[in-house]
């Protein structure tokens, strides 16, 4: 993935707080540096670095591509990301995809994500959008690029194009031209239904390839083979239920016992499709949930359950049912409280430590990725208030025997101590090349002990910390010192 001034619905984001700091940055899974990228082996892949040097900006990046492809709004105020000075940002994915019918796929996305105040367009809808912009995404959409090619030896290895999407293009909604005109070439009220979907994406900062409308269209209307339906349903699906996401900031508000949040994919038979929503279970009492969403709760909970007792030894986990409730409107909900069990003791999860509340947040998304190599897992401080010798056993298992991809940032060394040194990258003080790998590290070499030494007498092509004094530091917490009482 290419990460290039990285920075859902329109609304504020709850998770990341921090200045954007990444002028360019590429990183890259081991996997992709063998020759059989499809291998089903797990990837693992530990992000470390200096406080502000672009590891939660890399997690936000792998968040847009969540929300993009489930056909969900950017964040209001996105535009927190784009590094002030810039206008634009763009962010580049590659996704690997196996199918029995057309073989090994390398699909590449591209999207740019711009600020609404840089457009200086003179239409009548242009008006009415700066008019709305603060009900509006900070952010839209202003190009997407959707481009595949073989892999598998027996076809040519160059991109070819699926769909381009321009919001300057004022001649067609998307290209290739050819494409375009064959889709709509049974029904010209659809030019019409595309040009009221790219105003719509405009205002709520979604994606246009994405966005559920235009891909029901494309499942029904002409100018796509079944090949290129196949991809475009593939990605849709990987981002809606093979992605998961999981920030340092939702995990804080795991810890200060007010809500453990998650998220659900169901299947709506009505359109045949997939629907993501998130759902949060109260700790600071009972919670009531809609019949339906408890017995994915109870499912949930009870796959968790199978394996905490492994990692804390003693504990099981009970969704405990309190009884229905039934509204006004007939609907019945469950009123339930997650407990922690021990023993014979159960008492509310909030009274436990936050390290165990950390781990019951992220457990779920890591079982998925150990027994589904089609899941990929993004976790912001994965060692906040987890043991860091659990922590190491536990990325030490992953690396042996799962099957998906992990990608997670830290500030506990232990997993340098773990993990091979291909699944490391360390983030750099250079804005324009953020990520690398350490170079000329043997296999004797105690990782951990490379780094220290590195940050101390430097040795890679990169800077990976910023020269900080503790004479500097002393003198300011003594002047700091001489404010207290002015």
């Amino acid at each position: 993935m290419k990460v290039g001034e990285t920075p859902g619905n329109g609304e504020e984001s709850p998770t990341f707080r921090e200045e954007p700091n990444v002028g360019h940055g590429e990183i890259r899974f081991a996997c992709n540096m063998q020759e059989d990228i499809f291998d089903y082996k797990a990837d693992i892949l530990g992000i470390y670095g200096q406080n502000g040097s672009g590891k939660t900006t890399f997690i936000f990046a792998i968040t847009v591509l969540q929300q993009l492809l489930s056909g969900r709004c950017l964040w209001r105020d996105t535009d927190r990301f784009i590094r002030l000075g810039e206008k634009a940002a763009k962010i580049a994915y590659d996704i690997s995809l196996q199918s029995r019918v057309y073989g090994s796929v390398l699909v590449r996305y591209v999207v740019e994500l711009r600020l609404k105040d840089d457009m200086d367009r003179d239409s009548e809808m242009d008006a009415l959008h700066k008019e709305n912009a603060l009900a509006e995404s900070s952010v839209f959409v202003s190009r997407e690029l959707l481009q595949y090619k073989y892999v598998n030896g027996n076809k040519g290895n160059r991109y070819n194009g699926i769909i381009e999407y321009a919001y300057d293009d004022s001649v067609n909604a998307f290209t290739p031209d050819i494409r375009f005109k064959e889709f709509v070439s049974r029904d010209k009220t659809l030019a019409d239904e595309l040009r009221y979907l790219k105003n719509a994406v405009y205002k709520s900062g979604a994606s246009f390839i994405f966005s559920i409308a235009n891909i029901k269209n494309i499942r029904q209307r002409q100018g796509f083979s079944e090949e290129l339906v196949y991809i475009l349903d593939s990605i849709e699906l990987f981002g809606v239920t093979k992605l998961f996401v999981l920030s340092n900031v939702q995990a804080s508000i795991v810890n200060a016992n007010i809500i453990l949040p998650m998220s659900f994919c169901q299947f709506d038979d009505a359109d045949q499709s997939v629907k993501y929503f998130d759902f949060g279970i109260r700790l600071t009492d009972e919670t009531r949930v809609p019949q339906d969403i408890y017995d994915l709760i109870e499912r949930r909970f009870m796959v968790i359950d199978r394996v905490i007792a492994s990692i804390i030894p003693d504990m099981s986990l009970k969704v405990a049912n309190r009884g229905n409730r039934t509204d006004e409107k007939g609907k019945t909900s469950v009123i339930i409280e997650l407990l922690s069990v021990r023993g014979e003791r159960q008492i509310p999860l909030r009274y436990e430590s936050d390290g165990i509340k950390k781990l019951i947040y992220v457990l779920y998304s890591l079982i998925e990725m150990y027994n589904d190599s089609s899941v990929t897992v993004a976790i912001d401080e994965l060692d906040s208030g987890v043991f860091e010798y659990l922590l190491g056993e536990i990325l030490r298992v992953l690396q042996e025997n799962a099957k998906g991809q992990l990608i997670f940032t830290s500030h506990n060394l232990r997993p340098l101590e773990v993990l091979d040194k291909k699944n490391v990258m360390f983030s750099t003080t250079n804005e324009c090349n953020r990520y690398i790998r350490f170079k000329n590290v043997k296999n004797s070499n105690n990782l951990r002990d490379v780094y220290y030494q590195d940050i101390l007498l430097g040795g890679q092509d990169e800077c990976v910390y910023e020269p900080t004094s503790q004479s500097a530091i002393r003198r300011a917490f003594r002047k700091a010192g001489g404010d207290l009482n002015g």
